[in-house]
Protein backbone atom coordinates (compact mmCIF):
# COMPACT_ATOMS: atom_id res chain seq x y z
CA UNK A 1 0.00 0.00 0.00
CA UNK A 2 1.38 3.70 -1.07
CA UNK A 3 2.12 5.73 1.90
CA UNK A 4 -0.23 8.47 1.90
CA UNK A 5 0.67 12.77 2.13
CA UNK A 6 -1.95 15.27 2.56
CA UNK A 7 -1.24 18.11 0.59
CA UNK A 8 -3.02 21.55 -0.45
CA UNK A 9 -3.04 23.42 -3.78
CA UNK A 10 -1.54 26.31 -3.99
CA UNK A 11 -1.98 29.40 -6.23
CA UNK A 12 1.38 30.50 -8.07
CA UNK A 13 2.33 33.45 -6.39
CA UNK A 14 5.04 36.19 -6.05
CA UNK A 15 8.01 34.71 -4.27
CA UNK A 16 7.14 35.36 -1.12
CA UNK A 17 4.55 33.56 -0.63
CA UNK A 18 6.59 30.40 -1.19
CA UNK A 19 8.84 31.97 1.16
CA UNK A 20 6.81 32.52 3.90
CA UNK A 21 5.41 28.98 3.12
CA UNK A 22 8.66 27.77 3.89
CA UNK A 23 8.68 29.57 7.40
CA UNK A 24 5.62 28.15 8.68
CA UNK A 25 7.03 24.57 7.65
CA UNK A 26 5.82 23.87 4.49
CA UNK A 27 6.94 22.72 0.85
CA UNK A 28 6.02 24.10 -2.19
CA UNK A 29 5.47 21.07 -4.79
CA UNK A 30 4.41 20.54 -8.14
CA UNK A 31 2.69 17.83 -9.30
CA UNK A 32 2.22 16.49 -13.22
CA UNK A 33 2.28 13.75 -15.65
CA UNK A 34 -0.32 11.32 -16.90
CA UNK A 35 -1.01 13.89 -19.67
CA UNK A 36 -2.88 16.75 -17.06
CA UNK A 37 -1.58 20.31 -16.42
CA UNK A 38 0.71 20.40 -13.52
CA UNK A 39 -0.83 21.12 -10.11
CA UNK A 40 1.24 23.85 -7.47
CA UNK A 41 0.59 21.73 -4.38
CA UNK A 42 2.48 22.30 -0.78
CA UNK A 43 2.36 20.20 2.46
CA UNK A 44 3.73 19.33 5.48
CA UNK A 45 7.51 18.99 5.68
CA UNK A 46 7.80 16.86 8.92
CA UNK A 47 5.56 14.40 7.23
CA UNK A 48 8.11 14.35 3.92
CA UNK A 49 11.13 13.77 6.37
CA UNK A 50 9.61 10.55 7.80
CA UNK A 51 8.79 9.01 4.47
CA UNK A 52 12.04 9.65 2.87
CA UNK A 53 13.20 8.11 6.41
CA UNK A 54 11.02 5.09 6.08
CA UNK A 55 10.27 4.68 2.71
CA UNK A 56 13.36 6.67 0.66
CA UNK A 57 13.03 8.67 -2.75
CA UNK A 58 11.88 5.39 -4.61
CA UNK A 59 8.38 4.62 -3.07
CA UNK A 60 5.05 5.13 -4.67
CA UNK A 61 2.95 7.79 -2.71
CA UNK A 62 -0.82 8.71 -2.15
CA UNK A 63 -1.11 12.54 -2.55
CA UNK A 64 -4.21 13.02 -0.82
CA UNK A 65 -6.22 16.64 -1.33
CA UNK A 66 -8.48 18.44 0.94
CA UNK A 67 -11.44 17.85 -1.33
CA UNK A 68 -10.57 14.19 -1.08
CA UNK A 69 -9.27 13.52 -4.21
CA UNK A 70 -5.95 11.34 -4.30
CA UNK A 71 -3.14 10.62 -6.93
CA UNK A 72 -0.53 8.07 -7.03
CA UNK A 73 3.21 10.20 -7.25
CA UNK A 74 6.72 9.06 -7.21
CA UNK A 75 9.15 11.80 -6.53
CA UNK A 76 11.08 12.59 -9.52
CA UNK A 77 13.35 15.70 -8.20
CA UNK A 78 14.10 16.91 -4.64
CA UNK A 79 15.73 20.73 -4.31
CA UNK A 80 17.44 20.69 -1.04
CA UNK A 81 19.34 23.83 0.45
CA UNK A 82 22.78 21.56 1.88
CA UNK A 83 24.20 24.16 4.15
CA UNK A 84 20.62 24.13 5.93
CA UNK A 85 19.65 21.17 5.12
CA UNK A 86 16.00 21.85 4.39
CA UNK A 87 14.15 20.65 1.26
CA UNK A 88 12.92 23.19 -1.20
CA UNK A 89 10.80 21.87 -3.80
CA UNK A 90 9.42 18.41 -4.79
CA UNK A 91 8.84 17.60 -7.91
CA UNK A 92 5.88 14.68 -8.00
CA UNK A 93 4.98 12.50 -11.46
CA UNK A 94 2.08 10.65 -11.29
CA UNK A 95 1.88 7.11 -12.28
CA UNK A 96 0.04 4.42 -13.51
CA UNK A 97 0.70 1.19 -11.25
CA UNK A 98 0.03 -1.16 -14.59
CA UNK A 99 2.95 0.83 -16.38
CA UNK A 100 6.27 0.66 -15.67
CA UNK A 101 9.12 3.15 -14.06
CA UNK A 102 12.51 3.66 -14.16
CA UNK A 103 13.90 3.61 -10.50
CA UNK A 104 17.19 3.54 -8.94
CA UNK A 105 17.43 1.07 -5.94
CA UNK A 106 20.18 0.47 -3.39
CA UNK A 107 22.70 -2.82 -3.61
CA UNK A 108 23.22 -4.25 0.35
CA UNK A 109 26.49 -6.89 0.62
CA UNK A 110 25.51 -9.89 2.72
CA UNK A 111 27.83 -11.73 4.43
CA UNK A 112 31.69 -11.83 4.97
CA UNK A 113 33.45 -12.35 2.13
CA UNK A 114 36.11 -15.12 2.58
CA UNK A 115 39.08 -13.01 1.21
CA UNK A 116 38.18 -10.79 4.30
CA UNK A 117 39.46 -13.24 6.39
CA UNK A 118 42.28 -14.00 4.12
CA UNK A 119 43.32 -10.24 4.65
CA UNK A 120 42.00 -8.65 1.93
CA UNK A 121 40.20 -5.61 1.62
CA UNK A 122 36.34 -5.59 0.40
CA UNK A 123 35.15 -2.39 -1.65
CA UNK A 124 32.31 -1.94 -2.66
CA UNK A 125 32.32 0.16 -6.12
CA UNK A 126 28.47 0.43 -6.88
CA UNK A 127 25.97 1.22 -4.15
CA UNK A 128 22.66 1.77 -6.72
CA UNK A 129 21.34 0.23 -10.07
CA UNK A 130 18.66 1.59 -12.16
CA UNK A 131 16.06 -1.29 -12.63
CA UNK A 132 12.78 -0.95 -14.61
CA UNK A 133 9.60 -2.47 -12.94
CA UNK A 134 6.05 -1.63 -11.77
CA UNK A 135 5.53 1.12 -8.96
CA UNK A 136 3.88 -1.75 -6.72
CA UNK A 137 6.59 -3.89 -7.44
CA UNK A 138 9.63 -1.87 -6.18
CA UNK A 139 11.90 -3.55 -4.07
CA UNK A 140 13.78 -1.63 -0.82
CA UNK A 141 17.20 -2.47 -1.82
CA UNK A 142 18.88 -5.31 -4.00
CA UNK A 143 21.14 -8.05 -1.72
CA UNK A 144 23.95 -10.13 -2.56
CA UNK A 145 25.65 -12.85 -0.53
CA UNK A 146 29.43 -12.00 -0.90
CA UNK A 147 30.80 -15.31 1.49
CA UNK A 148 32.22 -16.97 -1.22
CA UNK A 149 34.53 -13.92 -2.82
CA UNK A 150 38.02 -14.89 -2.47
CA UNK A 151 40.86 -12.50 -2.96
CA UNK A 152 40.47 -11.23 -6.62
CA UNK A 153 37.09 -12.32 -7.16
CA UNK A 154 34.81 -9.68 -8.04
CA UNK A 155 30.72 -9.33 -8.12
CA UNK A 156 28.84 -7.57 -11.19
CA UNK A 157 25.37 -5.95 -12.07
CA UNK A 158 24.60 -8.98 -13.94
CA UNK A 159 25.12 -11.11 -10.51
CA UNK A 160 22.30 -9.50 -9.08
CA UNK A 161 18.96 -11.17 -8.56
CA UNK A 162 15.85 -9.07 -9.70
CA UNK A 163 12.47 -9.13 -8.16
CA UNK A 164 9.77 -10.87 -10.33
CA UNK A 165 8.88 -8.41 -13.65
CA UNK A 166 11.89 -6.04 -12.91
CA UNK A 167 14.36 -5.36 -15.80
CA UNK A 168 17.92 -4.08 -14.98
CA UNK A 169 18.69 -0.85 -16.97
CA UNK A 170 22.40 -0.40 -15.07
CA UNK A 171 25.22 -1.81 -17.28
CA UNK A 172 25.51 -5.80 -16.86
CA UNK A 173 29.37 -5.87 -16.76
CA UNK A 174 29.75 -2.90 -14.28
CA UNK A 175 31.38 -4.13 -10.91
CA UNK A 176 29.38 -3.83 -7.61
CA UNK A 177 32.23 -4.98 -5.21
CA UNK A 178 35.68 -6.40 -5.07
CA UNK A 179 38.45 -8.38 -2.51
CA UNK A 180 41.64 -6.50 -3.41
CA UNK A 181 45.08 -8.33 -1.81
CA UNK A 182 46.37 -6.95 1.30
CA UNK A 183 49.63 -5.59 -0.29
CA UNK A 184 47.21 -2.48 -2.12
CA UNK A 185 46.39 -1.48 1.54
CA UNK A 186 50.77 -2.21 2.59
CA UNK A 187 51.41 -0.12 -0.29
CA UNK A 188 49.09 2.63 0.23
CA UNK A 189 50.23 2.87 3.91
CA UNK A 190 54.03 2.57 2.39
CA UNK A 191 53.26 5.95 -0.12
CA UNK A 192 52.00 7.37 2.87
CA UNK A 193 55.03 6.91 5.00
CA UNK A 194 57.78 7.79 2.00
CA UNK A 195 55.42 10.89 2.01
CA UNK A 196 55.67 11.86 5.47
CA UNK A 197 59.17 11.35 5.56
CA UNK A 198 60.00 13.14 2.60
CA UNK A 199 58.24 15.92 4.07
CA UNK A 200 60.22 16.00 7.68
CA UNK A 201 63.45 15.89 5.35
CA UNK A 202 61.95 18.92 3.56
CA UNK A 203 61.10 20.79 6.82
CA UNK A 204 64.65 19.89 8.29
CA UNK A 205 66.35 21.15 5.32
CA UNK A 206 64.40 24.25 5.71
CA UNK A 207 65.36 24.93 8.92
CA UNK A 208 68.78 24.18 8.28
CA UNK A 209 68.92 26.71 5.88
CA UNK A 210 67.32 29.43 8.69
CA UNK A 211 69.69 28.73 10.61
CA UNK A 212 72.49 29.51 8.13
Amino acid sequence: MATQLSVERREKRPRSILTQLRHNGRIPAVVYGNNSENELVHLEGSDVIRLLQQEGLSSVIQLKYTDGKTRQVMIRELQQDRIKDKILHIDFKVVKMNEPVDVEVAVYLEGEASGVKEGGVLQQQLRTVHIRTLPGLIPDHLSIDISALSIGDAIYVKDLKLPEKAELLSELEEMVASVLPPQVEKDANEEAEETAQAEAETADDEAEEKEA
